[in-house]
């Protein structure tokens, strides 16, 4: 685990921010609009099942196992070289896919874009506390989330439209450009900025526990969705009105959950978040075949659910560990975000060999109702925040 220690702070140049947030937004519609395409990819060459789960599996993996070593390549790389090679692993690997859709190779080129992943995203937010303006951490916060998250209200949905329409090799090239153009947009961010993480002890990690448990299963609920949904039943044009559907309800759950969070205190919306997240992902089990307004119902209470779940799990968990723990804080929440991603893609791929995509939507909905009833039960209820301004998180 780690702890923020600061930042070395060359002066601050103007239009830095902007700079980082066009980055950012070009960086993310690779890996957004290729969450669904790559295991299309991997099905076609036939993957099935867990194989396919797989496919983001292996993403958040690596994503998951580099963060792990920020410590160390904090020390190496500056924060602009780490967004720089970052993007340049994803623009570069992601057309590699078109040499094979067997499954060895798909994965291991995988790997590689989840390196480069958590390299963009881990170098983002922490830049954005130097490029912020004075007094405007929020602010700046704000809008850094709100480009990391944009490319799922279009890629995210467009990859299996533009998969239909265009084709596999389209979306792989324009997916690659849009993330190299990212990475020279970012050769525009300050140079020699660097931050400093050391290993601290875990002891006040069970104060977040059950925020973290929750948080994980309601993220392994939107992956299972992003990855199956193109395969579950729903044509081309359903299945990505139904990402689109629980990407833009994603948007306004955070804002929802960011307003609500400042009135009532951190941990206060997460219950009540990941039991809508649930009830949608019900909803979304008994209509993959059918009833397409249920589903796109269900997809955006699922996105609504997810949405608040992440902004207030991120700020519980800043708030339970102390404003003097924030990168620790900051490296769990992000961990538990991607590992539940990939947790959701594998488990589920397990369970839809022997029992069908919609027994195991139906059965992962069950989970996260009940394990959050037990929260409620047990007195999780949230904690009022100490400090207002949290740090930034995706």
């Amino acid at each position: 685990m780690t702890e923020h220690h600061g930042l070395d702070r060359p002066t601050r140049p103007a239009g830095g921010l902007t700079v980082l947030l066009a980055a950012t937004f070009l960086s993310f519609i690779d890996y957004a609009a290729l969450l669904p395409v790559v295991p299309l990819w991997a099905a076609g060459g036939g993957a099935f099942g867990v194989a396919v789960g797989a496919t983001t599996g292996a993403m958040m993996a690596a994503t998951v196992a580099t963060q792990l070593a920020m410590p160390w390549l904090l020390r190496v790389l500056s924060l602009r070289a780490m967004f720089v090679a970052g993007a340049v692993l994803l623009g570069v690997a992601t057309p590699l896919y078109l040499a094979s859709d067997a499954l060895a190779p798909v994965l291991a080129i995988t790997v590689v874009r989840g390196i480069g992943f958590a390299f963009v995203v881990i170098s983002g937010a922490t830049l954005v506390a130097h490029l912020a303006p004075p007094g405007r951490l929020a602010s700046a916060s704000s809008l850094y989330g709100v480009a990391a998250a944009l490319p799922n209200l279009a890629a995210l949905a467009g990859g299996v439209w533009a998969v239909e329409t265009w084709g596999f090799d389209a979306v792989f090239w324009v997916a690659a450009a849009t993330s190299l153009v990212g990475a020279v947009v970012a050769l525009g961010l300050p140079a020699g900025v660097r931050s400093s993480f050391t290993l601290v002890a875990g002891g006040d990690l069970g104060r977040i526990a059950v925020t973290i448990v929750l948080f994980v299963l309601s993220s392994a609920a939107f992956g299972a969705v992003t990855t199956f949904v193109p395969l579950a039943g729903p044509s081309a044009g359903l299945a990505a009105a139904t990402l689109l559907a629980a990407s833009i309800a994603l948007v306004c759950g955070r804002l929802g959950a960011g307003v609500l969070g400042d009135r009532l205190g951190s941990g206060r919306v997460l219950l009540v978040a990941v039991v809508v997240a649930a009830a949608g992902l019900a909803l979304m089990a008994v209509s993959l075949t059918s009833r397409a307004p249920v589903l796109l119902a269900g997809a955006a209470l699922l996105g609504l659910g997810f949405g608040a779940a992440q902004n207030d799990s991120f700020v519980d968990t800043i708030d339970g560990l102390g404003r003097e723990h924030t990168g620790t804080a900051s490296t769990i929440w992000n961990v538990a975000y991607d590992g539940g991603f990939g947790i959701g893609a594998i488990a589920l791929g397990g369970v839809v060999g022997r029992y069908g995509y919609d027994q195991a939507f139906l059965g992962l909905a069950v989970v996260m109702a009940a394990l959050a009833a037990l929260a409620a039960c047990a007195g999780g209820g949230g904690r009022r925040t100490r400090d207002p301004s949290p740090s930034p998180g995706r």
